[in-house]
């Protein structure tokens, strides 16, 4: 079971981007199991979107047990555990909550679990100045350790921002590959499987 953890701060477009990706790995799994499972980490009891994941047809699971980086750890690995032993997924995909730090997230899936892992962020490139500039520390622990960083909403900024950025991120996170999307577009094929080279993951 390979599992992919999306993480980035609040309203920087992680189930735009989540949807996109699912659909690309339900497209192109194997016939066994469940091609893909997602889990979403939601610290209210009631999650928007794994509503709209679920009405997409996607099998979702929900972890309403505080932000499974820190607190909830031992959730998450229980969790984990039972979607494996109920699903057998080629594929998980671990939606943080955008206050979470994925690497802490990542640690417990493979230090703990010893399951393949890796991290894809997102950053929000229409607000990458003001969320960086007042939570500087917790957007770089965010990107730590991430093998892919998607700056999304490409289309509402310009190309002197997206080269900022870029910089800024490249920074943070010197060994990502590191992309500028637009969410409200679909990715062809071609770019999904670029994004997976990185992460050392193969469909």
């Amino acid at each position: 079971m390979n599992t992919i953890i999306l993480g980035g701060f609040l309203g920087s477009g992680k189930t735009t981007v989540l949807m996109q990706l699912a659909r690309y790995l339900t497209e192109h799994a194997g016939r066994t199991g469940t091609p893909v499972v997602i889990l979403e980490n939601e610290i209210s009891k009631y999650g928007i979107d794994n509503q709209l994941l679920s009405r997409s047809n996607y099998t979702v699971e929900n972890l309403f047990a505080g932000c499974i980086c820190c607190s909830s750890s031992a959730k998450l690995s229980e969790s984990v555990l039972e979607i494996r032993k109920t699903y057998h997924p080629q594929w998980l995909i671990v939606e943080a909550t955008g206050l979470a730090y994925p690497e802490n997230i990542l640690h417990t899936i493979r230090d703990e679990l010893h399951l393949d892992a890796c991290i894809i962020a997102i950053v929000d490139m229409k607000r990458w100045k003001k969320v960086s500039a007042a939570l500087g520390q917790f957007v770089s622990s965010q990107l730590h350790s991430a093998s892919v960083v998607l700056l999304t909403k490409s289309d509402l900024v310009t190309a002197q921002v997206i080269a900022s950025t870029r910089n800024d991120v490249f920074e943070l996170a010197p060994n990502a590959a590191i992309f500028p999307v637009c969410a409200t577009d679909r990715q062809p094929d071609s770019f999904w499987e670029k994004v997976l080279q990185f992460t050392r993951m193969e469909v």
